[in-house]
């Protein structure tokens, strides 16, 4: 049987029709759908920062706490101020070994750098040194 050959080449022409007609679909359907907007973007609102702790206001709570808890210094009167790492520890104590404690507990505390001993002993204390 001999087919035609106008017949046959019509075949192919509808193909070619269908696939361009589905080529065009898809191509109209695929920047529509690339060009969608994209979804909305939620931005957590940020938590103000705690302001950062005064490394001198540590410090000197810390000596403070750490005097506080030391029996030797129950009848002084210590005062104990920093500024930019240096310390200066001021008031009266009772004997020479809680004068030594009080620089001690001053030289171990993390971020001193220098101390101003301005520490007296009482003068009615027996360790006080005699004035003439």
């Amino acid at each position: 049987m001999r087919v035609r050959e106008g017949a046959g080449n019509m075949k192919g022409i509808g193909r070619m029709s269908f696939l361009v007609v589905v080529g065009l679909v898809l191509g109209a359907v695929a920047p529509a759908a690339a060009q969608a907007p994209p979804p909305p973007v939620v931005v957590a609102q940020a938590e103000p920062t705690p302001p950062l702790p005064d490394p001198d206001a540590a410090i000197t709570a810390g000596i403070k706490a750490r005097i506080d808890a030391n029996k030797l210094f129950r009848n002084a009167q210590l005062i104990v101020s920093t500024s930019n790492g240096h310390v200066t520890l001021s008031g009266m104590v009772t004997n020479d070994f809680s004068h030594e404690e009080a620089l001690h507990i001053a030289r171990t505390t993390v971020g001193v750098k220098e101390i101003d001993d301005q520490i007296r002993m009482e003068v009615s204390s027996p360790s006080a040194p005699t004035r003439n």
